[in-house]
């Protein structure tokens, strides 16, 4: 539940949310110390309209491009992201020299992660890059698909969503019952926290 969540999680899934509320990709981004302390925090921002290249308005990109290491060292500090990674943002990471990242959902479209374990160059970085867990993945892979949904809705394809079936059907069927529903979006507009929807996705799992 969202309050056993850390501090840099939980800011992590609110930048999902703006990024939600602004019919962004819902994935968010957190830099933080090794004690936790939060440095920078950023969210996908594809269909922002300051966005000039929206193709790479991507959280981990948008947060990794902010830091200042004149003043931080980046191979101390942990990237948290709520989604694995894309090529881009995989490889923006590993030329930051971020060498530690959590993510809370895998990709099995374009994660990137597994990478770290049979490219040559990769493999000589000693990145610590891990999944974090299985419910934190559930929530996040519940708003993306929901995402996906709006799409597939229009007529786009459903190669994404499958990918995520993959993953947690669960989370794509219940993403799909309250894209039926309209359940976000009313939370949306609502401008509920996602405190709120975090422990609300979790209390309706199939």
């Amino acid at each position: 539940m969202w309050n056993n969540l850390s501090e840099a999680w939980q800011c992590a899934f609110e930048e999902a949310w703006a990024s939600f509320k602004s019919g962004s990709i819902p994935i968010g981004a957190v830099i933080a110390e090794e004690n936790g302390h939060i440095i920078l925090r950023e969210h996908n921002r594809s269909n922002e309209p300051d966005s000039v290249n929206r193709n790479i308005a991507h959280a981990e990109a948008n947060a990794l491009r902010r830091l200042d290491t004149s003043h931080y060292n980046p191979k101390t500090l942990v990237l948290y992201a709520t989604m694995e990674p894309c090529p881009m943002c995989m490889g923006t990471a590993v030329m930051s020299n971020i060498k530690h990242l959590r993510y809370a959902a895998r990709d099995m479209y374009c994660g990137c992660v597994h990478l770290k374990d049979s490219d040559p160059y990769l493999m000589g970085q000693r990145l610590d890059y891990s999944f974090a867990d299985d419910e934190m993945e559930f929530v996040q892979l519940t708003i993306q698909s929901y995402h996906e949904f709006r799409y597939v809705s229009q007529g786009a394809s459903d190669i994404v969503l499958n990918r995520f079936r993959e993953t947690n059907e669960l989370a794509v069927i219940l993403a799909e019952k309250l894209f039926r529903e309209k359940t976000l979006d009313a939370f949306s507009r609502e401008q509920k926290p996602f405190s709120e929807v975090y422990d609300y996705i979790l209390s309706h799992t199939p």
